[in-house]
């Protein structure tokens, strides 16, 4: 600030002895009033008390800083140089004119500096206000997925209890069903970090439906392709499995035909994209047994940690419910890092 009114006065000013003393004197009492700006818009009682808004204390403080320092340096000027300090009237036009450039140009400055206070400080409170609107909503996803764990977990432990009471004349079995169902629980109830592999959802994904397909034996087929590659790409945890219940729950609606599910994780280019399939039809959200409050979920879910080009899709076709997920990668795993493709392909039975 004081380099550009050195500028300045040099320019219009060239014959003016002491220019630094001159300039410097007017930044500095600039400052000071600045300065106290900010301590009053610091001050919320005050403001209060006076009735003054911080807008108010924006436009109204530099505009007032701006005449007490015009008036004030006209009178030094005039006690320093023995002349008296008069009001420019009419008949003493350049001399307004010169009191009234001052004015303007300390105007600038107050404005300038109080411009670039507040505007910093309305962006750090909006991007303040935007954090704790983004925590708030982390907080009100992972609490909403706590409480969907805790209903899941009684659920399924009950039905997979009397899967293996079903299990009782093969020992074998027993172990199998026991075994998946104590992995199962251990993924499902460990605390859980904002984003994990995409191997751990799908490695318990693999014990879940092994104990259902124990569970309903030959009315169910099921099926896990996941590409290789893509196994450390870290998602959302339990992202999936709501989905897979969600088929098992819905799409016995098949005609007397086994239920088959199928669940299929895949690099497109840039996306990784996600799609659980089962045979049957699509559950509308207006019927007693489906309120769709899942997709919902985990489309929020999708928004808050990845934007809006994370989607979640649901069709029906050929007699197969698909829904899609996909999630944009970034740069450190859009270009896969070997150069294999092959699928892990698990057929589950019981």
């Amino acid at each position: 600030m004081f380099a550009a009114a050195m500028v300045v006065i040099r320019a219009f000013k060239p014959a003016l002895p002491d220019a630094g003393w001159f300039v410097g004197t007017r930044v500095m009492a600039a400052f000071a009033i600045t300065a106290l700006v900010r301590m009053a818009a610091k001050n919320s009682p005050l403001l209060e008390r006076l009735g003054i808004s911080k807008t108010g204390l924006m436009v109204g403080g530099p505009l007032a800083g701006a005449v007490t320092m015009t008036l004030g340096f006209a009178a030094a000027d005039a006690c320093v140089g023995g002349l008296p300090l008069t009001l420019p009237g009419p008949a003493d036009a350049p001399n307004r004119l010169g009191i009234a450039a001052h004015m303007v140009l300390n105007l600038i400055m107050l404005g300038s500096w109080s411009a670039a206070y507040f505007g910093s400080h309305l962006v750090r409170d909006q991007q303040a206000a935007e954090l704790r609107a983004f925590e708030a909503e982390t907080l009100a996803a992972r609490n909403e997925l706590h409480h969907l764990q805790a209903q899941i977990s009684p659920h399924f432990l009950f039905n997979s209890l009397n899967t293996i009471l079903a299990c009782k004349q093969s020992p074998d079995d027993i172990e199998t069903v026991t075994q998946a169902l104590a992995k199962y629980l251990r993924f499902l109830l460990r605390p859980t970090a904002t984003l994990e592999p995409l191997a751990r959802e799908m490695d318990a994904l693999q014990d879940y439906l092994t104990i259902q397909s124990f569970r309903f034996g030959d009315g169910l087929i099921c099926r896990i392709d996941c590409d290789t590659d893509i196994r450390r790409i870290p998602v959302l945890p339990v992202m999936i499995q709501p989905l897979v219940e969600n088929a098992l729950k819905y799409g016995r609606r098949a005609d007397g035909e086994p239920l088959e599910v199928a669940v299929r994780a895949r690099r497109d280019g840039a996306t990784l994209l996600i799609e659980v399939a089962n045979t049957g039809r699509w559950a509308e959200p207006h019927e007693a047994a489906s309120t769709n409050t899942g997709l919902h979920t985990l489309r929020r879910r999708l928004l808050i940690h990845g934007g809006p080009e994370a989607t979640v899709t649901a069709s029906e076709s050929a007699g197969w419910v698909r829904v899609v997920i996909c999630i944009p990668l970034s740069a450190e795993y859009a270009v896969p890092q070997t150069s294999t493709h092959t699928p892990e392909l698990r057929e589950i039975a019981g």
